[in-house]
C-alpha cells in the first residue's frame, strides 16, 4: 500500500511540473515517454485488428467450405442409391451393376441469350461418346464433346435427347427438349398413358442406365400416327452448378 501511494505521488508531481512548465529538462523526457506509450498501444491495437480480421476471414471461409462438402455429399450419396437400387434388380441374374460417375461443375453459359447449353469443367470426354448428365438424383441433360470442350445441353434444348420408358407398363418413347419442358415423341397410338405418368430413363440409349426419374407428362397430343406427351421435368438446374456425369455404364 505505501508503494502504491508512492507511485501515485510520483504520478501527480509529474503531471504537475508537465501541466505549469516547471522544468524544461524534466518535461522533455517525460512527454517522449508519453509519446511512447502512445505508439505501443497503437501499435497493440492495429496488431489486434489483424488477428481479428484474419480470425473472421477465416471463420467465414470453413462456414463457406462446410456448405460445399455437405451438397456434394448429398449426390455422392444420391449416386450411391441409384448403383444400389440396380444391384438389387439385377440379383436375379447373378449380375452386378455400378456405374461410375464424376462430379463436374458448369462453368458457364455458352450462349448468354441461352439458358440450356453450358461449358463443363470435365476432361473425360471421348470423340463421339455422349454422357449422362444428373443433378440430385434426376436427369439433368447430356453432355457431347464439342471442339474438344465438355458442352452440356440442358433438358431445355431441342438436341438434347435420350430414350426413356414411361409409367409402370414401361412404354417406350424418345423425349426431346423443348425449352422450359419435354416432350416425348413417336409413342404408339395404341398404348394406354395418361397425364400424371412418371417418365425415366429406359438406359438402351447407352447414355444412362435405367431408372433416372424425369418428369411427369402433364399433357397429351394426338398427332396423325403417334402419340406426344409433354413433361415437366423435376430438375430445377442452377448455373453455375455441381452436377455428376455418367462416365461408364458397363464397369
Amino acid at each position: 500500500m505505501i508503494k502504491n501511494r508512492y507511485f501515485y505521488l510520483f504520478i501527480i508531481l509529474i503531471l504537475i511540473l508537465i501541466k505549469y512548465n516547471y522544468n524544461g529538462i524534466l518535461k522533455k523526457p517525460i512527454l517522449g515517454m508519453s509519446m511512447a506509450i502512445n505508439e505501443y498501444y497503437v501499435s497493440i491495437i492495429n496488431d489486434f485488428e489483424n488477428i481479428k480480421n484474419k480470425y473472421i476471414g477465416q471463420k467465414n471461409t470453413i462456414v463457406k467450405l462446410k456448405k460445399e462438402v455437405a451438397t456434394l455429399k448429398t449426390q455422392a450419396l444420391l449416386s450411391s442409391a441409384f448403383a444400389s437400387k440396380l444391384n438389387s434388380l439385377l440379383k436375379d441374374k447373378s449380375m452386378t451393376y455400378n456405374p461410375e460417375v464424376s462430379l463436374t461443375m458448369a462453368i458457364s453459359y455458352v450462349d448468354i441469350a441461352n439458358y440450356n447449353r453450358v461449358w463443363l469443367n470435365f476432361k473425360g470426354l471421348k470423340k463421339d461418346k455422349i454422357f449422362g448428365l444428373l443433378y440430385k438424383g434426376y436427369s439433368a441433360g447430356i453432355v457431347i464433346n464439342k471442339n474438344g470442350r465438355a458442352m452440356g445441353l440442358l433438358q431445355g434444348d431441342p438436341k438434347c435427347i435420350f430414350s426413356v420408358y414411361i409409367g409402370k407398363d414401361k412404354l417406350p418413347g424418345v423425349i426431346f427438349g423443348n425449352r422450359n419442358s419435354m416432350i416425348i415423341r413417336y409413342i404408339p397410338s395404341w398404348m394406354k398413358l395418361k397425364v400424371g405418368d412418371e417418365v425415366y430413363t429406359s438406359g438402351l440409349d447407352n447414355i444412362f442406365f435405367e431408372g433416372v426419374r424425369v418428369g411427369k407428362v402433364t399433357k397429351i397430343i394426338k398427332e396423325e400416327s403417334y402419340l406426344s406427351a409433354e413433361v415437366q421435368p423435376y430438375a430445377k438446374v442452377p448455373v453455375p452448378g455441381f452436377f455428376h456425369i455418367i462416365t461408364d455404364l458397363t464397369h
